[in-house]
């Protein structure tokens, strides 16, 4: 775990004015600040380089963006929040797979005596985090997991989704390709539990809302295994689709679209995005192997280029410090950091329990420079928030320049329009998403 006193974690502190950690005498229950009106942030990320294994597992990118997002936080806290009496104090732990997302967060707790955990980037890491968080007081926000398996069943009351849920981004993508034309769907997914949650997911979807709109197929694919994807193939060739909806993981996903462009075949081809899945270098990946196929429509948690709600100002100030568009993973670690101090300064607390409160109140909403303030839905504690719509550039340079990298993809519109006359934001965005279930969030 990157402490302070490391040569990184002074880099990632320079400029913010932060007052070192200092060691604590003992391990006291999370949300306890040994010091008044300090908020102690601590964050897993998977950004270890020799340990990350290669793969879809490999998820370095998201981390080191998500690291951006955290250090751009906590230098806009330290600026806003001391003007009220508050300052943030951030800690990182390296944390490449589950069992290191473990191990790290329990230091985080009790070494460095954080009162917010930030984290989660797969289903695993998720659960490890919010249990952790439940047993000792903290509050997680989840920034990365997408699985409606983690918001499945009644929910724990100090974990928190600011990234948004897997349903949220399947009736984004279906809704926006039915209202375009597109009424003959086949489905690709995995074996994983991961894999059918999202196909069934899918079709409920269209089944439900899309009157008209029918699956024509779903097939199976199966990492590696080249015969098994020509059976794909075929299966959609023969299916007569108007799209395909790649519900699998983004390597597997970058892998079929190769597969894909050079069969022939011409339906429109969507992915889900996973944090990983909604990157420019992934953007450029896709215009490189599938220039055709790969340069469809994708949904996405944040777009880069947005110029509106305050989103220049928040993308402009980003790129000024890293010379790199704000991608999807940087703005929810962003904002997780914001809504934590924010929630701080509400209740004139930094203990856990108190922020969680807080976020969970109907009446609590949070400015996201999504255009509307947003609020924590109370049946599952997901983040009520648009998504947007971008199109991949087949056309993508392989420069490194900012301009180059904002240019790999763009955007083409907002999921849902949330001004739409005649209705009121937060039913529009709670289009998205599952709606109530019967089990709350334990108190």
């Amino acid at each position: 775990m990157a402490r302070i006193s490391d040569p990184t974690r002074r880099a990632f502190l320079a400029g913010t004015g932060a007052a070192a950690l200092m060691p604590l005498a003992s391990a006291l229950r999370a949300g306890t600040p040994a010091a008044e009106n300090v908020l102690r942030i601590g964050a897993t990320l998977p950004i270890a380089g020799a340990a990350l294994p290669e793969g879809a597992v490999n998820l370095r990118s998201v981390g080191e963006a998500a690291r951006m997002g955290l250090a751009l936080a906590e230098e806009d806290a330290a600026l806003n929040a001391g003007l009220l009496g508050w300052s943030p104090e951030l800690a990182i732990g390296n944390a490449p797979g589950a069992g290191a997302v473990a191990r790290a967060a329990r230091r985080l707790v009790a070494r460095e005596q954080v009162s917010v955990l930030i984290g989660g980037y797969t289903t695993e890491e998720a659960e490890i985090l919010s249990a952790i968080a439940e047993e000792s007081g903290a509050l997680f926000l989840n920034v990365g997991a997408t699985s409606d398996l983690a918001r499945s069943g009644p929910c724990r009351a100090n974990t928190f989704h600011v990234e948004a849920s897997a349903a949220m981004y399947v009736d984004a993508i279906l809704g926006w390709h039915v209202r375009a034309g597109f009424r003959r769907w086949h489905f690709v997914h995995d074996e994983t539990a991961e894999g059918e949650a999202r196909r069934a997911r899918a079709a409920a979807g269209l089944e439900d809302r899309y009157w008209g709109a029918e699956v024509v197929g779903a097939s199976v694919a199966r990492r590696g295994e080249t015969r098994d994807t020509a059976a794909v193939l075929d299966a959609i060739r023969e299916s007569r689709s108007d799209v395909v909806f790649l519900l699998t993981d983004w390597q597997a996903q970058r892998d079929f679209l190769s597969h894909y462009e050079a069969a022939g075949l011409t339906a429109a081809v969507v992915g889900f995005p996973e944090p990983a899945a909604q990157t420019r270098d992934y953007y450029f990946t896709l215009s490189q192997v599938a220039p055709a196929a790969g340069a469809g429509y994708r949904a996405a948690l944040w777009e880069p280029t947005l110029d509106a709600y305050g989103a220049r100002e928040l993308n402009t100030r980003f790129a000024a410090r890293w010379g790199a568009p704000m991608d999807p993973a940087a703005w929810s670690a962003y904002q997780a950091v914001k809504i934590a101090m924010e929630a701080a300064i509400a209740t004139g607390s930094a203990r856990g329990e108190d922020l969680a409160r807080h976020l969970a109140r109907e009446e609590s909403v949070f400015d996201v420079s999504k255009g509307i303030g947003v609020s924590f839905r109370p049946w599952d504690h997901q983040l009520r928030q648009p998504l947007y719509l971008v199109k991949v550039n087949p056309d993508a340079s392989p420069s490194r320049e900012l301009p180059a990298l904002a240019a790999r993809a763009s955007l083409a519109g907002e999921l849902p329009a949330i001004y739409m006359p005649g209705t009121e934001p937060v039913e529009r965005l709670d289009q998205l998403g599952d709606i109530r279930r019967s089990g709350e969030c334990r108190a």
